[in-house]
């Protein structure tokens, strides 16, 4: 009895593939440039809103600012996206994170430049 069931457990699952259609293909990359651009714009027009407020960042409040345009974003985007065609009911956790770090890195980067 032992040895049947070590021999189970030595089956390893086998992994699911999935066939997409070009059809598919098409979509998921038109979604993933729509996931893309989206936090693009969002962070750069924010960079412009934190340029016109804190220009220099010396205070301490614009890490608090930060925090709220992460909440900000992950909402507008939650509407936007179905708006623009992106299913998002097939988001997952690790597909919001992406977002919202492409937005805070567009922030960054754009609001880096416009202090230049």
């Amino acid at each position: 009895m032992k040895e049947k069931l070590e021999k189970d457990d030595k089956k390893e699952a086998e992994p699911i593939v999935k066939v997409l259609t070009p059809d598919d293909r098409k979509r998921l990359l038109i979604e993933g440039i729509k996931k893309t651009a989206v936090p693009a714009f969002i962070g750069a027009f924010f960079a412009v809103v934190l340029f016109m407020n804190f220009y220099d960042a010396k205070d301490k409040y614009w890490l608090y600012v930060l925090l709220l345009v992460v909440l900000v974003s992950y909402y507008v985007q939650k509407l936007l996206y179905p708006v623009l065609g992106v299913k998002v009911r097939e988001f997952e956790t690790m597909d919001w994170l992406y977002v919202e770090f492409m937005t805070i890195i567009f922030l960054l980067v754009s609001w880096t430049i416009l202090l230049n």
